[in-house]
């Protein structure tokens, strides 16, 4: 049984100058969400990538149905591909350089002092997860997938699996992504994707093992470049 959802998408776009040398007029860029409600300190904000930005307020909705030990709560969350590197590391890159290949003498001498110490909790994959555990005290079984929408659906298999199982009392089971920066749109020319870049983030509270459903195919080809979001709001909306 689905308790809660808790869903955030982006409204408010504005075109967006530095991405329309690069073919799309409709690019645009959005506000995130008010993450003032959901975060532990204020200053935890700059740690965040956009992903798990989007992520805090819609798994904090889903969790108002949640009335038990954090212990009891496990968390399961589909991710896309990783957040690139925006340019922070550009300068360790450039250090570790000699004669045009990469030096390990340097990687672990000019490049390691000057490569960011905050930069993989922006990049890596199962940061999403972790800033959500975290800022919400869930304690409990997790697991962190990243991909495109098989990604979604897996997520939603392995939290029933382990409500079926007794592993936790409840699943929070969640899909975050946003490909709408100017280093999203050039992995997106280099894997030649098409359509529109997106974003977008969603949870469900699970107190009860349920079948995976046959995806809601109304939102197939309507929310952009969301894959595990999209299949992930698929199931949601199938299971009712």
């Amino acid at each position: 049984m689905i308790a809660a959802v808790g869903g955030v998408l982006p409204n408010g776009l504005m075109l967006h100058p530095p991405l329309l040398p690069l073919g799309d007029a409709h690019a645009g860029v959005v506000e995130g969400p008010d993450l003032g409600p959901w975060l532990k300190r204020k200053k935890d904000a700059r740690l965040l990538p956009r992903a798990a930005a989007l992520a805090l307020p819609a798994a904090g909705l889903a969790m108002r149905a949640f009335t038990g030990d954090a212990e009891e709560l496990g968390i399961f969350v589909a991710v896309g591909r990783e957040p690139p590197d925006e340019g922070d590391a550009e300068a360790s890159l450039v250090a570790m350089e000699e004669s045009g290949t990469l030096s390990l003498v340097k990687l672990g001498g000019e490049g390691r002092a000057l490569y960011p110490p905050l930069l993989p909790l922006r990049t890596l994959p199962n940061m999403v997860l972790a800033h959500v555990a975290i800022q919400h005290g869930i304690r409990g079984e997790n697991a962190c997938l990243a991909g495109g929408e098989d990604a979604g659906r897996a997520v939603w298999a392995a939290a029933c699996d382990a409500l079926a199982e007794g592993r936790c009392a409840a699943a929070l089971v969640g899909a975050a992504y946003s490909a709408v920066d100017l280093a999203s749109a050039r992995d997106r020319l280099r894997l030649g994707l098409r359509g529109p870049p997106g974003e977008g983030a969603i949870f469900a509270l699970l107190t009860a093992p349920a079948p995976l459903p046959r995806p809601d195919s109304a939102w197939a080809g309507r929310t952009g470049d969301l894959g595990p979001v999209a299949a992930l709001l698929g199931l949601v909306a199938a299971a009712g």
